[in-house]
C-alpha cells in the first residue's frame, strides 16, 4: 500500500486554501476558473492567471508574511512607488504588487528544457535552501533535489483488485501528453486531473500542495504525500470501458506488463545520483518504448466509427470498411492518425472474437506480416462486440491474384509474395501459436504506398488459431476443406505442420491464380480423397526445385513436412540469393506460353463448382470417425474392411474423378502424397 511518510517539499508549507490560478495543462489558453485569458510567465513560458491569483493573494492576507507556501520568483519595477520602491526579485507571494509584479517563475511546476535564456544571478540560486540549480553547460535551470523529493509505491487498483505503480511527483505537472505513451492526456473538469485514454495513466493533482500523483493505472483514490489529503479520483472509467469484464480485464493486462516493469524504484534510484529530476520524464519514456514498443489495443467507443460500408462475409462474421474518427496510435510517435480508414469484422460467435483479440497479444509482438488489431467496439444495436483492424486496401491474396495474375512471375514476384507469407505464419508459430486457418482470403495486401514493399503481405483471421500444444475440449473442426491437412481429418490434432501444409495449398495456388479443388463440391467425398492422397495437380511450368518444396508441405506424413522457418529460409534464397534462377527464368518463358495458349490463369478455368465453398464452417457433418485411440494414444484403423467399405460406397455412390482445376480427368498415384 502507499507510503505517505516523507515530505516532498521539506521546505514548503499547504496553502490554506486551493490555488486555482494555474493550469494542469499548458496547451489551455483561458482559465478553467474565471475564463480570463492565461498570460505566461517571464521565463519558461508558465501559464497563470493574473485575476485568480490576485483573489488568491487577497485571501492569504491575513495570513503569517513569511509562511513559504509558494516557491515562485517575482520581477517588481523598484521604481514603482506603490511598492515602496522594493528590489526587483522576490520570492515572497504576499509582496505582490498589482502595478508592477509580473512572475517570473513557478519553481514548483515543471518547467522541463524549455526553462533556457538570459538568468539573473539569483534566479540561478533556490529561494528554499540557497542551492545552485542552474546548469551552466545547457544554460538552464534545474529543480532543485534538495527541496523536491520524489518516490513511489504500489497502491490497489480498484478495477482489478492488484497492486499498481504510483509516482509521487513533489511538483505540479501541467504537461499536456502522457508520461509514458506521450498521447495527449484529457483533463476533467476539475483541472486537477486526467488521464491518458491509451495507457490507462492517471495524473491527480493537489492543489493545496501543487504535488502530482501518477498513478500507472486505475483506483478511486490516492493520498497527497505533502499534506496526507484524500484525493478522490473523478474520472469518468467508463469512457474506457467496453461494459464487458473480460474484455475490460484483458485491456487492463496488456497494460499491466508496462507497469509490471516500469521498475519505478531503480528509475528514482538513478535521477538521485546524478541529481536531475525532471529526467524521470525521459526515463519512464524510454522505459515504456523498451517494454511495450508497439501500440496497445484499445476499447473504441462506436461513436469514433463513421460511414460503415459492408466488404466482404466470412465463415464467422462480416467484415466492414469504415472510418475511425480519433485513428490509431502511430508507431512511436505520439499522434494519431485522425479519420482513419480501418476494417471492422463482426463477429457471430463471441467466443471466436475473444479468440481473436487474445491470440492477437501474443503473435503481434512478432508484428511483421500480421495484420495489426486496433482495438474493438460495440454496435448498440445489435449489441454485438467488433475487432478494429488495419485496412488492407488492396484486398485478399485470392483478389489480387485474380486480376493481377499475368503480372506475377515466376522469377520475382510469386517467390516475393510467398517469402512475405512464411515470414508472418513463422512469426505466428515463433509465438507458440498455430494459425489453423491458413487460406487465400486471410492473407492481404496492403497497397498502401507509404508500406516498406516487404511487408505489403499480411496474414489476418486470428479467430481460429490457438497455442502449440492445446487439447481442445472439443472435437469440432472449422475450416476450408482443401487447405486442411489430412491427418486433421483422421482425428488428429491441428500443429504447425498441418499450418504448413495450408501453406503447400498456398505455393500451388500461386502457380495458377485459382484456388485448389474449385470444380468439384466440398463434402465427405472430397475429405475421404484427400485422405487418400489426392492434390491439385502441378502446372508444366512450375520448377523443379518449387514443386519438390511444395510436395513436401503436402506430405501426408507431417514429420515429413518442413518447418515454416525452411520453408521461409528456402523461398528467401531462390529470391534474394538467385539460387535456382536458371529454372525460374525456364518456367517464367514457359508460364507466359501457356497463358497466352490461354491454358493457364484464373481467366480460363470452367465454372466454380455450387458446393465449392471457401469460407471457414464447421466440417463435423462431413467427418466421419474411422479411427479409434488406444491408451497410448496411437491412431489405428477400427477395421480395415470398414474402412475400405465407406471409400468405396462413397466413391460409388458420388462417381468420384481425380480432377486438376480446368476440369480435366488427371492421373492419381493413390500411394503417392502428390
Amino acid at each position: 500500500m502507499e507510503n505517505i511518510s516523507n515530505d516532498p517539499t521539506p521546505n514548503l508549507n499547504p496553502t490554506p486554501i486551493p490555488i486555482l490560478f494555474i493550469t494542469n495543462n499548458w496547451n489551455d489558453q483561458n482559465c478553467f476558473h474565471c475564463g480570463d485569458k492565461y498570460v505566461q510567465t517571464l521565463v519558461g513560458a508558465q501559464k497563470y492567471c493574473k485575476k485568480c491569483l490576485s483573489r488568491y493573494i487577497d485571501d492569504i492576507a491575513d495570513k503569517p508574511f513569511n509562511t513559504s507556501y509558494l516557491d515562485v520568483i517575482i520581477r517588481m519595477n523598484s521604481e514603482c512607488s506603490e511598492n515602496g520602491n522594493k528590489e526587483s526579485l522576490v520570492s515572497n507571494i504576499q509582496e505582490w504588487c498589482k502595478y508592477c509584479s509580473e512572475i517570473s517563475l513557478f519553481k514548483q511546476i515543471c518547467f522541463g528544457d524549455y526553462c533556457t535564456g538570459k538568468f539573473s544571478e539569483c534566479e540561478k540560486w533556490c529561494t528554499l535552501c540557497n542551492k545552485y540549480i542552474h546548469n551552466n553547460n545547457q544554460n538552464k535551470l534545474e529543480m532543485c533535489s534538495n527541496c523536491y523529493l520524489i518516490s513511489s509505491g504500489w497502491i490497489e487498483s480498484t478495477l482489478i483488485k492488484r497492486p499498481i505503480p504510483i509516482l509521487y511527483l513533489s511538483w505540479w505537472d501541467d504537461h499536456p501528453n502522457c508520461i509514458a505513451c506521450d498521447l495527449k492526456l484529457k483533463s476533467t473538469s476539475s483541472q486537477s486531473q486526467k488521464y491518458c485514454g491509451h495507457c490507462y495513466v492517471n495524473y491527480i493533482g493537489c492543489r493545496y500542495c501543487l504535488t502530482t500523483n501518477i498513478i500507472f493505472g486505475f483506483t478511486d483514490q490516492s493520498t497527497c504525500k505533502k499534506c496526507d489529503r484524500i484525493l478522490f479520483n473523478t474520472i469518468d472509467f467508463t469512457c474506457t470501458s467496453s461494459g464487458n469484464s473480460e474484455l475490460d480485464r484483458f485491456l487492463y493486462d496488456l497494460r499491466f506488463e508496462f507497469y509490471n516493469n516500469l521498475e519505478l524504484d531503480k528509475i528514482i534510484d538513478q535521477i538521485k545520483k546524478e541529481g536531475k529530476l525532471l529526467d524521470i520524464y525521459k526515463l519512464i519514456r524510454d522505459k515504456y518504448v523498451i517494454v511495450q514498443p508497439e501500440p496497445m489495443m484499445e476499447w473504441i467507443p462506436y461513436s469514433q466509427i463513421k460511414d460503415k460500408v459492408e466488404i466482404a462475409r466470412g465463415g464467422f462474421g462480416t467484415v466492414y470498411r469504415a472510418i475511425w474518427e480519433d485513428g490509431p496510435m502511430r508507431d512511436r510517435i505520439s499522434s494519431r492518425k485522425e479519420n482513419e480508414i480501418v476494417a471492422i469484422k463482426g463477429f457471430e460467435d463471441s467466443d471466436h472474437f475473444l479468440n481473436e483479440i487474445k491470440s492477437s497479444r501474443y503473435c503481434y509482438k512478432f508484428k511483421h506480416h500480421l495484420i495489426r488489431h486496433y482495438g474493438f467496439t460495440k454496435d448498440p444495436i445489435s449489441e454485438t462486440y467488433m475487432l478494429v483492424m488495419k485496412y488492407a486496401s488492396g484486398g485478399d491474396l485470392d483478389f489480387y491474384l485474380k486480376n493481377n495474375f499475368t503480372d506475377i512471375t515466376w522469377n520475382k514476384e510469386k517467390l516475393y509474395i510467398l517469402w512475405q507469407i512464411s515470414e508472418g505464419l513463422e512469426n505466428i508459430h515463433n509465438s507458440n501459436f498455430i494459425h489453423r486457418d491458413i487460406h487465400s482470403n486471410n492473407i492481404l495486401f496492403d497497397s498502401n504506398m507509404s508500406v516498406a514493399a516487404r511487408y505489403r503481405w499480411k496474414i489476418g483471421d486470428l479467430g481460429l488459431s490457438q497455442p502449440a500444444n492445446t487439447i481442445l475440449l472439443n472435437n469440432e473442426i472449422y475450416g476450408v476443406i482443401p487447405y486442411i491437412a489430412p491427418e486433421i481429418f483422421q482425428g488428429f490434432a491441428f500443429s504447425k505442420e498441418s499450418d504448413v501444409y495450408s501453406m503447400g495449398m498456398i505455393m500451388w495456388e500461386l502457380t495458377t491464380g485459382c484456388k485448389p479443388f474449385a470444380n468439384i463440391g466440398h463434402d465427405h467425398a472430397l475429405i475421404y480423397q484427400i485422405i487418400d492422397g489426392i492434390r491439385p495437380a502441378i502446372t508444366e511450368d512450375t520448377p523443379e526445385c518449387y514443386a519438390n518444396l511444395m510436395k513436401r508441405c503436402w506430405d501426408a506424413d507431417p514429420k515429413k513436412r518442413p518447418s515454416i522457418k525452411e520453408v521461409r529460409e528456402i523461398l528467401g534464397s531462390w529470391y534474394f540469393r538467385n539460387r535456382n534462377i536458371g529454372q525460374f527464368n525456364e518456367a517464367e518463358l514457359k508460364r507466359t506460353e501457356l497463358i497466352k495458349s490461354k491454358k493457364l490463369g484464373p481467366k480460363f478455368i470452367e465454372n466454380r463448382h455450387s458446393e465449392a465453398i471457401y469460407t471457414s464452417r464447421s466440417l463435423q457433418g462431413y467427418i466421419t470417425k474411422a479411427y479409434e485411440l488406444d491408451i497410448n494414444n496411437i491412431p489405428r484403423p477400427i477395421t480395415s474392411n470398414i474402412i475400405t467399405s465407406r471409400k468405396r460406397k462413397i466413391e460409388e455412390s458420388a462417381d468420384v474423378e481425380n480432377h486438376d482445376n480446368s476440369g480435366k480427368h488427371i492421373k492419381i498415384n493413390r500411394n503417392s502424397s502428390l
